[in-house]
Formats: C-alpha cells, sequence, structure tokens
C-alpha cells in the first residue's frame, strides 16, 4: 500500500513537471519573453541596485547576460526537477541500470520539447537547449540517487539502533 502511494506521488511529480515545461514551451515568442523580462529586472533589481544610474549601453550588456541566466537557468531547473522524480520513479519499480533509463527518458522529453517548440510562433528547435536539458535531466538524477542512499543509510543506522 505504502508503495503504491510513493509511486502514484512520483508518478505525479514527473506529470506535473512535464506538462510545466510543455506549457512554457507552449508560449509564442512574446509571451515567453514578457515573463523572462519581468523575472530578470527583478534579479537585476536585487543583485545590482545601481543598474538605473550605469550608462544604457552597460545596462543593456547587463540585462542580455542575467536574461540569458534566467533562461537557461530555467531550462536546466525544470529538467533537473523532471530527472529528479523520473530517477526516483523509475527506482521504485527495482529496474536495473536506472540512472541510464532515467536519463534516457529525460533526454527525449527534451527532444520532443524543443520539437514541439519548431509549431510555436517566433519560438525555434536549439539543439544546444536539449543539452543543456539532458544535463539537468542528470543533475537531478544524481540528487535523486544522493537521496536515496541516504535514505538507505538512514534506515540502516535506525535498524541498528533498535536491534542493538
Amino acid at each position: 500500500m505504502v508503495q503504491r502511494v510513493y509511486r502514484g506521488i512520483l508518478w505525479l511529480g514527473v506529470i506535473a513537471v512535464a506538462v510545466m515545461i510543455f506549457g512554457f514551451s507552449a508560449q509564442d515568442g512574446v509571451e515567453s519573453t514578457s515573463i523572462s523580462t519581468v523575472i530578470v529586472q527583478a534579479v537585476i533589481e536585487v543583485v545590482d541596485p545601481d543598474y538605473t544610474l550605469r550608462p544604457m549601453e552597460e545596462q543593456l550588456e547587463v540585462f542580455a547576460f542575467v536574461e540569458k541566466l534566467v533562461r537557461k537557468g530555467a531550462h536546466f531547473l525544470e529538467y533537473a526537477a523532471l530527472g529528479f522524480f523520473i530517477r526516483l520513479l523509475v527506482g521504485s519499480y527495482g529496474l536495473g541500470r536506472r540512472t541510464r533509463v532515467s536519463w534516457l527518458i529525460g533526454t527525449l522529453y527534451a527532444c520532443t520539447d524543443e520539437l514541439h517548440q519548431l509549431f510555436i510562433s517566433q519560438r525555434a528547435a536549439m539543439w544546444q537547449d536539449v543539452l543543456l536539458d539532458s544535463a539537468g535531466v542528470l543533475a537531478g538524477i544524481v540528487v535523486a540517487y544522493t537521496c536515496t542512499v541516504l535514505a538507505q543509510r538512514w534506515q540502516d543506522r535506525k535498524k541498528r539502533k533498535s536491534e542493538g
């Protein structure tokens, strides 16, 4: 029963992250840029309070740099979340080669996501994004693996204390 609930939660996590990624990819170029702009401006306000005092050319350079970090960081983090949930889900079934299978599933999703963007106005498919997304999947897998190992060690320690 507990295993079923755990798997159900993991399935919901995978589906929720996949739907979120799909939703962001479904935004046309204008909508995507406007959301990024709001986030970039908020980041700049926190990181560089003197931003508006800089010359316009410098402001544009800073904005472009932060925008790239925000957009690429979002790609990486959303795919890290996907990799995390996929790895835990695959592991819950006791399959072999969990890391490879999880990475392959996440990377294939990244490929389909980029293909999806070919059909969205003012968007493009970029192989560089697939590489970044794939790296994010791998990072999420590493975090999931680490959590699994730590949880197992904690359970082993708890069991030894109760026996001893």
